[in-house]
């Protein structure tokens, strides 16, 4: 009886260290289970280039550079458009829309912008065309390859453009207008004062308004060289939609010859021969 004090004693120790085994066994098992999988490393953003091209840097009025060069030497658009291809190109946002019209002036070409995704090299992008301006397939898209680069200011002012159309594809350099077309035409072309050699005054302003001696009307300058061989003044389309005015012109050195003009056919005409005004820069 007296050694069972002990025993008890004893068989208590002896729980008390298998309790204490199996929590140090759990604690070990916990530090040997597989950690948490630390999450992939993300790969660092990468900035825009601050020369990157966007669509809404295409916004604006783009002649063919050639074109334009043609009409300040001539100051006269249909010889202008037979000696050099007659290309102009237009971006213009309508809400949130980019339509694109390429014209030659004897026809066009209406889409619209979905994107610019740059290229491969340096400075090539490519125009992804449509349509029309919703989703679509792969195979209604038309791309247009072109370069460009932004000058020292940040501006973009020259494109060379692969259009499809017109130019097949040919690389063409475009320069951005800097007034509308109109405008630019008429300044390059025939805006000024004159007066003729009896001394009454002419005028043709950059804005469209001719004023001659008799009478007065918002004209452009023919772009189409089809309308007619000689170069052309008509009533402005949009000004003066009832209009039908009809003034044929060249310049002579510095001075500049105005010519009646008759119907040679649907919307063609001809210059009479001798001019009916020989004018001289005021």
């Amino acid at each position: 009886m007296a050694n069972q004090p002990h025993f008890g004693r004893a068989r208590c120790a002896a729980l008390l260290l298998l309790a204490l085994m199996q929590l140090v066994s759990a604690a070990g098992a916990q530090d040997r289970s597989p950690a948490a999988e630390p999450a992939p490393a993300q790969p660092p953003t990468r900035p825009i280039p601050k020369e990157r091209i966007f669509i809404w840097d295409l916004q604006g009025t783009w002649m063919s550079k050639r074109y334009l060069d043609a009409l300040k030497a001539l100051r006269a658009p249909h010889a202008a458009a037979r000696a050099t291809p007659a290309l102009v190109i237009k971006v213009q946002k309508e809400e949130r829309s980019y339509p694109i019209l390429t014209t030659n002036f004897q026809s066009a070409v209406q889409q619209f912008l979905l994107d610019v995704e740059p290229g491969l090299r340096p400075g090539s992008y490519r125009m992804v065309a449509a349509p029309e301006d919703r989703t679509i397939s792969a195979s209604e898209v038309t791309y247009i390859d072109f370069r460009a680069a932004r000058g020292a200011d940040g501006k973009l002012e020259e494109l060379a453009i692969a259009e499809p159309k017109f130019a097949k594809r040919k690389y063409l350099t475009f320069v951005r207008l800097s007034d509308p077309l109109d405008v630019v035409v008429d300044r390059l072309v025939i805006a000024g004062k004159y007066h003729d050699e009896q001394g009454h005054a002419y005028e043709f302003t950059e804005a469209g308004d001719a004023v001659l001696p008799d009478r007065k009307f918002a004209y452009e300058v023919s772009l189409d060289p089809r309308r007619a061989k000689c170069e052309l003044l008509q009533s402005h389309r949009d000004r003066e939609p009832q209009g039908n005015e009809h003034i044929g012109f060249e310049w002579k050195g510095t001075q500049l010859r105005l010519f009646e003009v008759k119907a040679a056919g649907k919307d063609r005409y001809a210059c009479e021969h001798k001019p009916f005004a020989v004018l001289t820069p005021a």
